[in-house]
Formats: structure tokens, sequence, C-alpha cells
């Protein structure tokens, strides 16, 4: 997609056979009247037959189904292409956040993500299976009701018209202020969403803090600033929806003024004046439904600008396709990276991951441990400097084919809604029930899955909550051990837990980790000591490299950390007698 006025041209141009149907409808609409007025004309001047009668209401009939069938096929034919396009816009959006760096979902927050996902493109679907037939119904029946008045008399249709200035006006000038209240009762929508589900995240902190906390009053106030703006927002609507209204129907009234004097002047035929009159007030609805639709296209158009907003971001340029990539030595080169305009994460870092190697990285919070394993696996691209691995640039491989190479454990693990058995498989799609088996046992998981009431059957719930932080980490490993990949990052995966689950851990680590190259992001170095190379890290710069040893010998900064550890390690609770 190249710009955001294609992708309108992509979603409303769904639509088109849906319009062709309504096209026919508004004709088959019009016709019974003109029919209808026909045997007035024809009665008034006693020349009605029953040949008449019998013609002009078989037409009627035709006419009467022809709409139903047009009407039917309209409505079936909106909606199947606004659900289409609903379902097109939701996988392409999902398709395209995995294809953003980390960056992007830094900078926004997850209940902006999720109302565009749910709201915006629900509002897409309102507007093209509902708003755009009306409006184009309301569109094309005007048209062809002036059309109809020029034939009859050139004057009763340009008088019929003359509100219609003063309607554009007051769209014009109301426009602005539509525009501005829709756009704060999105972000008062977004915002209430971002309050709402912030809260219930955070419940059990929040029932902790009791009567000290003020987020509770933050998101009842925010659904208030929602049910303030929705009113201000249809106030706003109300009153030049009462002046367009007024206008087009100063339309209808000039034609019966002008009508009946040239009726008395012997101008005009009563049956094409009572048509006329017909014809101004089915004139005067629609063009103020049209009017009245606005806000749709108003909706719309926020609600595109919404989905505009993820699919054109760019994405980092990946082939689809790459030659099979082969496991071997990491070399970082040159490498210095920064979120967007801010100052750098990291600056002139040059590395070696040699293959089947174990490396530690260390050092203070926020020196860029993590950015770097991000980086390396190609979570972000770096700013300035290059990456290979077995001697080929990581930016010449896909995405798939570069995941193919990392697992990652990390210290916060999450499980889906799924069962047991469905978790671990996401390490490998294709795997069989005996290979989930397998990797759950080299992850110290089987024995305990096969203690809960379904065995592998059983449902994680949401977000895993029915699992301790230890379990689910096996869980997590087991996945891992499943997918194989010859690359290992773990990312402080034993720092939150408790002293039997980090044994299991530890075990299960060391049968993952087995003849793989091995990153390690520690905090604690008593785990890393026998690592291949350290790497000591701050403010975003190496420091020095080396083993323990050597380290301690010439590097002041990993021997102060060493010695820091050590303090904490030797800390003891001492009773005091009060």
């Amino acid at each position: 997609m190249t710009n955001k006025s294609e992708l309108v041209r992509q979603v409303t141009g769904k639509n088109r056979l849906s319009n062709i149907m309504l096209c026919c409808k508004t004709v088959f609409d019009l016709i019974p009247q003109v029919l209808l007025i026909h045997m007035i004309g024809l009665y008034f001047a006693a020349s009605l037959t029953r040949e008449h009668i019998f013609f002009e209401c078989g037409a009627m009939l035709i006419c009467f189904i022809g709409k139903a069938i047009c009407s039917y096929f309209a409505t079936w034919t909106a909606h199947k292409a606004a659900y289409t396009c609903l379902t097109d816009l939701r996988l392409q959006i999902i398709q395209h956040l995995k294809k953003l760096s980390l960056g992007f979902f830094q900078e926004r927050k997850a209940g902006d993500l999720t109302n565009i996902v749910q709201h915006d493109v629900e509002q897409v679907e309102g507007y093209l299976a509902h708003g755009l037939p009306e409006i184009m119904s309301a569109t094309i029946l005007p048209a062809a009701v002036f059309l109809i008045m020029l034939w009859m008399d050139w004057r009763l249709a340009l008088v019929m018209i003359v509100g219609i200035p003063l309607m554009w006006i007051t769209k014009k000038i109301s426009a602005p202020l539509w525009t501005k209240n829709f756009k704060i009762y999105a972000d008062s929508v977004t915002k209430m969403q971002e309050n709402v589900m912030e809260y219930v995240s955070n419940i059990s902190v929040i029932k902790a803090f009791g009567k000290e906390e003020n987020k509770t009053e933050k998101t009842i106030r925010s659904a208030k600033d929602y049910d303030y703006w929705v009113k201000k927002s249809m106030a706003g609507i109300s009153v030049p929806m009462g002046l367009i209204i007024l206008f087009m129907e100063s339309g209808v009234v000039l034609v019966m003024i002008l009508g009946t004097y040239l009726l008395s002047v012997g101008q005009i035929e009563l049956p094409r004046l009572i048509l006329a009159i017909v014809l101004g007030g089915l004139f005067t609805s629609s063009i103020t439904k049209v009017a009245t639709f606005q806000h749709y296209e108003i909706v719309f158009k926020q609600a595109m600008e919404g989905i505009w907003s993820i699919l054109g971001v760019s994405v980092s340029k990946r082939p689809e396709q790459s030659k099979e990539p082969v496991n071997g030595e990491i070399a970082i080169s040159d490498l210095s990276f920064a979120y967007n305009s801010d100052g750098k994460v990291l600056e002139d870092i040059n590395l070696r991951f040699p293959k089947g190697s174990k490396t530690a990285l260390v050092g203070a919070s926020g020196c860029g441990k993590s950015t770097l394993a991000n980086l390396l696996m190609g979570f972000w691209e770096p700013t300035d400097g290059h990456i290979t691995i077995a001697g080929e640039d990581a930016a010449a491989f896909s995405e798939k084919q570069l995941n193919r190479l990392f697992s990652i454990v990390q210290q916060e693990v999450f499980l889906f809604n799924l069962s047991m058995e469905e978790n671990i498989r996401i390490g490998k799609p294709d795997a069989g029930m005996e290979e989930i088996m397998d990797a759950a046992k080299k992850a110290r998981i089987h024995d305990f899955i096969m203690l809960l009431p379904n065995g592998y059957q059983t449902m994680a719930g949401e977000a895993g909550i029915k699992f301790s932080g230890g379990e689910k980490q096996r869980i997590s490993i087991a996945r891992m051990i499943l997918k194989d990949a010859p690359i290992i990052i773990l990312d402080e995966a034993t720092a939150a837990v408790d002293t039997e689950n980090e044994a299991y851990i530890q075990a299960a680590i060391d049968d993952l980790s087995r003849d793989k190259t091995v990153i390690m992001i520690a905090h604690h170095l008593n785990t890393i000591r026998d690592a291949d190379q350290i790497v000591v890290m701050d403010s975003g710069r190496i420091v020095d490299t080396g083993r323990h040893n050597e380290l301690l010998d010439r590097c002041a900064l990993y021997r102060k950390m060493v010695e820091n550890q050590n303090k904490v390690d030797n800390w003891k609770i001492k009773e005091v007698s009060l």
C-alpha cells in the first residue's frame, strides 16, 4: 500500500455492485409514482380505460418486485463487501504489526492499537454496509427527481433546488465543528479504553492500595468524558441539521406556490402539479438525508486515519525468501542504534559470538543488553553498522528464515489461552504428540502437566494465570526445545523464580543449550562464571570482554559488580529484640 488514498479507494471500491443495484432500485421506486399520477390525469380527462389500468398496474407491480429484488441484492452485496473488507483490514493490520519493530510498540499504547483493530475497523464496516449505501441512494434519487422535474416544468425544477446553496453554506460552516467534535469523541473512546484495560490488568495493585489509589477515579472520569463528548457531538449536529431541513423544505413550499399560480393561469395541468409536489417532497427528504449522513463520512475518515497510522508505518525491507541461513559465528561490526531521533542507545559495538560458544552480557539496567539481543534477532534494524551470521549479512535473511536461527527464553513468559499441548506446539506447528511430550520431559514440566485435570488438554487460562512463573518458564523452554534453533538467547530466565523452580529451569536450560550458541543476559553474576566470554557493557558501549578471572584482574567496573553481588549474596536478616 503506497498511500492512504489508495487504501481508501481499495476499501470503498468493493461497493460497486451495491451501487449499481441502488441505481436500479431508485428507478423502480420512481416509475410507480409517475404511472399513478398519469392514471389520475387520464381519469380527470375522462380517458382512463380498463386496458390503461391493467397495463399500468402491471408495470407498477413489476417495479415493486424489481425494487424488492434490487434492495435485497444491494443490502446483501453491501454487507458482504463490508465484512470482507473488515476481515481484510484486520488481517492486513495483524500481518503488518508482526513486521514492525519493537520500537513501534514502545511508542504506541496497547489500548490505542486495540481500539483501532476493534473500534475503527468496525466503523469502516458501518460506513460500507450502512452509510455509503444510504448516501448513494440519497444522492441518486434527487438527481433522478431533478431530471424528471426538468422534463415536466423547468421553472418548478429551479425553485425546488433554491434551498441547496443555503444548505451547502450551512454544511461548510458546520463541517469543521463536526470534525472537531468527532475527533474529540474518538480520542475520548481511545482514552477510556486504555484506562479500562490498564485498570483491569492492574486490579490487584489497585485493591492493595485501597482508599489511597486514584486509578478508579481516573477511569470513571474518562468514562464520564466519553459520555460528555457523545452528547456534545450530537448537539453540534442537531442545530445545523435543523437549518438544513428548514432551507430544503422551502423548496417544496415554493413548488406549491409557483405550481398553484401556473395552474391558475392554465400553464400546467393538475396531475403534473400533484406529481411535482410529490417529487419535490422526495427531493427534499433525500437531500436532507445526504446532509444527515455527513457524520458517516467524518467517522469513516477518522477511522481510516487510525488504520493508516498502523498500515502507513514503514517496515524493514527484508526479502521474502533467502538462502537457508547456516549456524555459524555471529559478528557485530561498528554497530550503533538509536530510537528515532533520541540519543544513541548503542554505539560502536564490535563483537563476535563464536559458533557453539557461551557468551554473557552484563551491566547495569538500561546499558543496552536487551537492545543488543533484539537487534540480533532482527526485531530492530541497526542505525549504523552490520550484523553477520556465518559470514552472511543478517539483513539479507527473510524474517521467517532469521527467526529459525533464534530462540529466546525471557523472564516474563506469556501463555496463550490454549491447551498445554497447543502452547508447547507453538515452537513447532507440525509437531506430533510424542515430540511435544519429549520436549516437556526435557523441560522438566511433563510430570506437572500430567497432574493437571486434563493433562496436556488443560487450558492455560488467560495469560497463563493458572500457573506460577517457574511453571510458565518451563513451558516456554519446552517450546524452545521443540523449535530446536541453533542460537539461544537467555534473558535473565531464572531471575524471578523460587529456588526449587530455579533448579528445574537451570537443568532444562542445560538440555536446551547443548551444542548451541548461547547468549546470556545476566544480572546474577554467579550464573555466568563459566562463560566462554563475558561482555561488560555500560551506557551503550562495550567496556571490556574476557573470561571471569581476566575481567576481575583488569576491569574495574566488572570487579565492582562482582563485589556488589557478593555483598547481596551475603546479606543476613538478624532478629532485633525490642
